[in-house]
């Protein structure tokens, strides 16, 4: 059967992806990858050799270093290095794509982006950092370095592209009202239904409740030790999952052995279908978090029926509705409000999260960038 040609050539900029075999992948990254897998656009991909298996393309691959090292100097070094290989790429590689999509505001992928030969160039922002309040001097540095370099990326983004993908229309105001001469697109992240369909669901623990993310600060990881210690007085059979790995692991287990908390379980790393057997598992998902760039954990629990509270953000209702209960952000008396007066899951909330299911969002970028190109 002869292979129908693609409508446009597309490179991707995955640049930045810290996906490795046996571990979980971020929110940006799957988005990417699921729409490669399913768009059947075949682009050419700038990726680290690490990544290279989750991109599931006959176009070419531009291998950049891998990921070895997670922690914040390791991080620098890899993506330092990153950024040179892919603006040496660029130069080596004569092609002209039609459309170069940089898949995160990223200096790794945005500063290659600059430099590959495209006639339309864009980036996916799902959200912009707020203000983060740091736990320690390790997270201040972090959070410092990742302010300075959002600055810089918005300068040369505005600079060097003609469009760009925002997660949602809270970023996409935001990014509007510093770069109003953009072309912008939205973008849910969606999930994955029918792997979570695949998995036999379980009874609910009507005691259970779960988390699912990295173990950072900006997830809200102390809020719910507080939240766990009051719950701990007040509901002593109630106990809480949590799944995730991240840099302040061990700041948390600390807090958790300060407060002689017996109702926080650590369960690491989960496989995907680890993961969705806890959500459907758990009578309830917490999820504190004070920034997303658009919520797939919570849209995946939401979708596992689980009665969901989190702290509410800006761009939470225009997407998910009422259906989750929401508490005053960074207020964990208030989410402990919201978790005793949180009522029974509505009928139609597993339903209603089957908008995002991961076909439909291919398609919607997909005919984003057929729009690019035919507005070109």
């Amino acid at each position: 059967m002869a292979q129908t040609t693609p409508p446009f050539s597309l490179l991707v900029m995955l640049n930045g992806s810290l996906a490795t075999e046996g571990k979980s992948v971020g929110g940006g990254d799957a988005v990417m990858f699921k729409f490669i897998r399913s768009s059947k656009l075949q682009p050419d991909v700038l990726i680290p050799k690490s990544a290279r298996n989750f991109a599931a393309t006959s176009g070419r691959f531009f291998l950049t270093r891998s990921q070895a090292n997670l922690t914040l100097l390791g991080i620098l070094t890899a993506f330092s290095i990153r950024i040179v290989q892919g603006v040496a790429w660029g130069f080596r590689n004569q092609k002209k794509y039609d459309v170069a999509l940089a898949s995160s505001p990223f200096g790794v992928d945005v500063i290659p982006v600059w430099f590959w030969k495209a006639r339309r160039k864009g980036a996916v922002i799902y959200h912009l950092i707020p203000k983060r309040k740091p736990v320690n001097f390790a997270t201040r540095i972090r959070f410092g370095l990742a302010a300075v370099e959002q600055k810089i990326m918005l300068r040369i983004i505005r600079r060097a592209c003609d469009f760009i993908v925002a997660g949602n229309e809270a970023t996409r105001q935001e990014l509007a009202a510093l770069m109003p001469e953009k072309t912008f697109f939205i973008l849910p992240a969606g999930f994955d239904a029918a792997a979570i369909d695949a998995v036999e669901p379980p009874s609910k623990d009507v005691n259970l409740a779960c988390f699912v993310g990295r173990l950072v600060s900006q997830k809200g990881i102390f809020d719910l030790v507080k939240v766990m210690a009051e719950l701990q007085r007040t509901h002593p059979e109630f106990r809480l999952i949590m799944a995730g790995t991240g840099p302040e692991q061990p700041a948390l287990e600390a807090e958790i052995r300060r407060l002689n908390l017996t109702n926080i379980r650590l369960a690491g790393f989960l496989s995907e279908t680890e993961k969705f057997s806890l959500l459907q598992r758990a009578q309830y998902f917490f999820f504190p978090s004070y920034e997303e760039g658009w919520g797939i954990a919570l849209a995946e629990a939401l979708y596992c029926e689980c009665r969901c509270i989190c702290y509410e953000l800006p761009h939470y209702r225009s997407i998910f509705g009422d259906h989750p209960n929401y508490a005053k952000l960074g207020d964990a008396a208030d989410f402990v409000r919201a978790f005793q007066q949180s009522g029974a899951v509505a009928p139609g909330q597993k339903k209603f999260m089957r908008q995002y299911d991961d076909p439909l969002i291919a398609r919607q970028l997909a005919d984003h960038l057929v729009t690019v190109m035919r507005n070109s």
